[in-house]
Order: structure tokens, then sequence, then C-alpha cells
């Protein structure tokens, strides 16, 4: 009667079959549950410390979240990280055998490039792991299939980094975030994890995006500006007048008015009160330029 294969990992500890069947992912619906929180929404110079301290005790939720704003509202950032993925696409790769290898040794590395060349998707993972770039690390979580007696894996799944945290004792072991302390470990052999250190640091402190979040700030503080500039500038002044008598309802009435003028060219007023248009047109130009 022929014996079952005991699978193991790297270092001989023996993994159990059914925990490759079903992603690790699965038992935690809540992660599944949650959406982006998009912390640049109203970011300022208090909110950003607040987010990247929180980041450094273990919380990557918001940070990482920040991180994905900054690509998709930054076409510069978007671009630059766009390039440094792709790059890798154009490279050859390989896999080469052990040193000193066995003839059996090199018969699996064979074996083991030639099922590499018929991943699923394979670009799409390398460009997922690549996302560790801008945050420090990437996790996929793998889905396997048992064909031919042989464990293979049939899919890859990008987890938001915003799925995990460090526990308070170490910084630079990454878990699942169960809304527990410290987090749950993440299962031997259902992911993968490439980490990424554009500059010194824990895990959280890594990533490119923690240097150019600041920026970013800046940045964004700048182009709300602008158009809030560009909203206003060439219509003409609006000032509104009431009367010595008018009641607060009078005055908010007068000021919807003048809103409304600005917006949609049309208002009502009372009798009583009355609007002066200030000529635009006649300003100087020099005075808005940089």
């Amino acid at each position: 009667m022929a014996k079952s294969v005991q699978l193991v990992d790297q270092y001989g500890n023996p993994i159990k079959a059914e925990v490759l069947k079903t992603p690790q992912t699965a038992e935690y619906v809540n992660l599944r549950r949650t959406f982006a929180e998009h912390p640049s929404r109203g970011l300022d110079i208090r909110k950003l410390p607040r987010i990247l301290e929180a980041a450094e005790q273990g919380d990557l939720r918001a940070q990482s979240d920040l991180f994905c704003d900054m690509e998709e509202r930054d076409g510069h950032i978007f671009a630059e990280m766009s390039k440094r993925r792709r790059a890798l696409l154009t490279l050859d790769w390989t896999i080469k055998p052990p040193r000193n290898a066995t003839a059996a040794e090199k018969d699996m590395t064979a074996a083991l490039m030639e099922w590499f060349q018929d991943l699923p998707e394979f670009e799409a993972f390398i460009l997922d792991a690549l996302d560790a770039i801008g945050h420090g690390f990437a996790a996929q979580e793998i889905e396997w299939d048992f064909s031919q007696k042989i464990w293979f894996p049939k899919a890859w799944h990008a987890r938001p980094q915003s799925w995990f945290k460090t526990p308070i004792d170490n910084r630079n072991d990454l878990r699942l975030d169960d809304y527990s302390v410290n987090g749950a470990v993440l299962q031997p052999f259902g992911w993968v994890v490439h980490r990424h250190k554009a500059k010194a640091g824990y895990v959280a402190q890594t990533g490119l995006h923690r240097v150019l979040c600041w920026p970013y700030l800046f940045k964004n503080f700048s182009v709300l500006d602008l158009a809030d500039f560009l909203d206003v500038y060439g219509f003409p002044m609006r000032v509104g007048k009431y009367g010595a008598g008018a009641t607060e309802r009078d005055k908010s009435t007068l000021l919807r008015a003048l809103m409304h003028i600005g917006r949609d060219a049309a208002g009502i007023i009372p009798d009583e009160m009355s609007v002066d248009f200030h000529d635009a047109v006649s300003g100087d130009a020099k005075n808005f330029q940089v």
C-alpha cells in the first residue's frame, strides 16, 4: 500500500494539505468588507504626522490608504511608479539549481522553470509584487490547485496593505489585521510577500511613498489654492447692500442671492436691497502672477 507523501516547508516542518485548500483570508469576513478610508481628504500638517505615527506603532491602515490615494491623485507619482514597475517586465529571468546540485535537483529545477513559464497572469503577479516599492511591502495570497499529484499555484490574489499590521514586539513581522492586538500570523505557503527597502527602517517606514507624502501634501495645498483661484478669477466682485434695519434672515437671503448670481447668473432679492458689480476686466493680471 502506497504511503501518502508528507508536505514540508523549506525548514522541514510538516504542512497539512488541508491548509492549502482554503485561503487564509476566507476566515476573516470583516477584512473583505472593509473599504478604503481615503485619508487624503482633509489632509493637513496635523493629520499626516498622526497617520505616520500610527503606522510606526503597527496600525498600517491609514498610511496604506493614503499611499494608494497619492498614486491615484498625483499623475506624476503614478507615472514614475509605473516606469519602475514595468521596467522589470523587459528583463529576462531564469531559475537556477543550487550550488553543487545533484542530477535530481537539476531535473527538478528544469521542471520548475517550465511550470513557472506556464503560470497564469505571471506578469500581473510581478506588477503586483512591485507595489512594494511605494508601500515597503506587497503581499499576494496563493490559491493552490492539486492536479496530477502536484500542488500548483492556480492564482495569485493581491491583498491591500491596509489588511496588515505589525505586532508591538516585532515591527518587521507582517500579520493579518484580525482586530486582535498583534494580528494573525500569516499561513505558511499561503503567501508571497515581497519587501522593498527604499529607505532604512521598519517595514512601515521603508516605502518610497513614506518620503513622498510630505511633498504630496504641500503640492496638494498649492493645487487646491489654484483651483479656488481659478474658480473666481475673472468674475466681477459682487457687493450686496442691505438697510440698517435688515434682520439676520434678510442678510442670509442677500448672501444666497449673491452666490447664485455668481454661479447661475440669476438670483432674487427684496426691493430694499441692492447688488453692485465691480468690473473685473479693468483689473491688472500682474497681481495674480507668481
